[in-house]
């Protein structure tokens, strides 16, 4: 009987821990279909957790990167997971902020203090384009 409990307590940590993916340094149309591949590759293979997405290290990030993390969050919804975005860089926030999607994306949790306003809201460096 240890043995289930065992397994049993095993497969819970298993579901409960979120898988991680990188990405970037760049998310914009060149780069879309590959990133939208690896997307759909990592959602099919989640069993059941819940997907973080690191965009520290993203320097170029447009439309077409925007519409990939509301799809992906889209499909985190449907399967009653929850997508979060981990240290998305100041390139992402900005991005983010001109399409008014912090409330949308109500996981995002920026990296630094530097990344925030004084009034906690993303930094008003970089212009909407």
């Amino acid at each position: 009987m240890s043995d289930s409990n065992d397994d049993q307590a095993a497969d819970i940590a298993a579901t409960a821990l979120p898988h991680s993916l990188d990405l970037g340094p760049e998310l914009t149309i060149a780069q879309a279909a590959d990133t939208h591949g690896l997307l759909l590759e990592t959602l099919s293979r989640l069993d059941g957790r819940n997907l973080s997405l690191d965009l520290s290290g993203v320097s170029d990030f447009d439309s077409s990167a925007v519409q990939l993390l509301l799809a992906t969050q889209r499909s985190m919804q449907e399967r009653e997971r929850q997508l979060t975005l981990l240290a998305p860089s100041a390139v992402v926030l900005a991005a983010l902020r001109c399409y008014g999607l912090g409330a949308d994306l109500k996981n995002l949790r920026p990296s630094t203090s530097a990344e925030l306003g004084a009034g906690g809201t993303a930094s008003e460096e970089l212009p909407c384009q």
